[in-house]
């Protein structure tokens, strides 16, 4: 019997517009996945009587020998297809076992997802990940995706992240700082570029009181932040910085090519080939010098108009960025978890970018979405690639502030 846990949590409004459109949707959620299955719904899986699904129960689904907890209990086959997706999945794209059995059958995982749920002492925060592209163009899309509300959900206790205290802050102060870099972000009378360098500049004083072991001058860091605030409202986009192309192209290239020989949907591979063409990619090699700068700076003129439509796309995404992963608690220290969302938020404008310069006309704020879908799908949400960008901030100067700024 699963534990639930029933709260009102904290969401932004996209999330309480959300519903999976099932066969309607362009990519599918599951393909390529291991499909994981908790120890319930495994169990209930293998004692099912259904003359139908009984069958199929036994020969694509599995014990995983390697779970160590319930979560990770069980496995379901993938087809060997050009989608490699469920086994469950009919003709269609729809789940047999939610037809058959109901919503409650299914396992938390096919249950919540793309819902990422943390729980901070004794509240609960809802997001998306945007890999989902429904997800992705309710929270992209639209002007008012990002304003915070609270609603009651029910969901299982194991699909639930907790957060922990760390580096000496109780989990109320955390709760803080968090709420306050967020306030920050949206901060519209502020340049995007200026906020996130206020922002960067606190994390890394934040990580120097971390390292000093001096986490009681927290409130002289956030009277910091204050006075950077004020001095950002007053200044010009990124005065004394730089919005480098060739910084930023030099950043996030050997970042494309990073686990192309993994299995990709064919909605995932449309959209990179394209991308690709526009940046000048061949043989599986980035493009490197003049002509990745040349398409780069090709790629932004042509996407100004396409921004123009939905101005608040990027910040949207950074926005759920900070949402989904709690930030900036999450990723090593707040300054390395400043660094991973900047190189993240600078591989997904080249992205767009190379998409644009691929195409004679504007990308379509649908196709923007879309764009980013597949870079959160292909990059960002992938935690292999999560461990291979902390092993390159490792080795690699763009650790630093200074090298940071430039790809704002």
């Amino acid at each position: 019997m699963k534990k639930m846990v029933t709260d009102t949590m904290l969401m932004p409004a996209y999330v309480s517009r959300f519903a999976c459109i099932g066969g309607d949707c362009e990519d599918t959620c599951c393909a390529g996945c291991c499909i994981q299955l908790d120890r319930a719904s495994f169990l209930t899986y293998k004692a099912s009587i259904d003359p139908v699904l009984q069958p199929l129960f036994e020969k694509h689904v599995h014990r995983n020998p390697e779970s160590t907890s319930a979560e990770d209990f069980g496995t379901i086959d993938l087809k060997d297809d050009d989608w490699h997706g469920c086994t469950f999945l009919n003709d269609q794209k729809l789940c047999r076992i939610y037809e058959g059995m109901g919503e409650q059958a299914l396992s938390d995982t096919c249950a919540y997802y793309p819902r990422t749920v943390l729980q901070c002492g004794t509240s609960h925060q809802v997001a998306l990940t945007l890999s989902c592209p429904e997800a992705a163009r309710l929270a992209l899309l639209e002007r008012d995706a990002f304003e915070l509300m609270t609603l009651p959900q029910t969901v299982s206790q194991a699909y639930v992240g907790s957060l922990e205290p760390r580096f000496g802050f109780p989990l109320d102060v955390m709760d803080d700082v968090r709420l306050l870099l967020f306030q920050v972000l949206a901060s519209e009378d502020i340049s995007l570029g200026n906020r996130l360098r206020v922002i960067g500049l606190f994390c890394d004083r934040l990580t120097g009181l971390i390292l000093s072991r001096q986490t009681a001058d927290l409130p002289l860091v956030v009277e910091s932040l204050v006075r950077d605030l004020d001095d950002a409202a007053g200044s010009s986009p990124l005065a004394g910085q730089g919005a480098f192309p060739e910084a930023v192209a030099r950043a996030a290239a050997p970042y494309l090519t990073v686990g192309r020989e993994a299995f990709q949907t064919p909605h995932v591979r449309k959209v990179l080939e394209e991308v690709g063409r526009g940046l000048g990619l061949q043989d599986e090699r980035a493009p490197v010098g003049a002509e990745l700068v040349h398409a780069y700076k090709v790629g932004l003129e042509r996407l100004t108009p396409a921004l123009e439509r939905v101005p608040w796309l990027l910040e949207n995404y950074l926005r759920n960025e900070f949402l989904k992963e709690f930030f900036p608690w999450v990723l090593g220290n707040p300054k390395r978890h400043y660094a991973t969302v900047i190189l993240r938020y600078a591989l997904i404008r080249l992205l767009l970018a190379g998409r644009a310069a691929a195409r004679e006309v504007p990308l379509t704020p649908g196709e923007l979405a879309e764009t980013i879908q597949v870079g959160c799908r292909r990059y960002v949400n992938d935690k292999g690639f999560t461990l291979y960008l902390a092993e390159h901030l490792a080795r690699s100067d763009w650790d630093s502030l200074e090298s940071l700024h430039t790809l704002l």
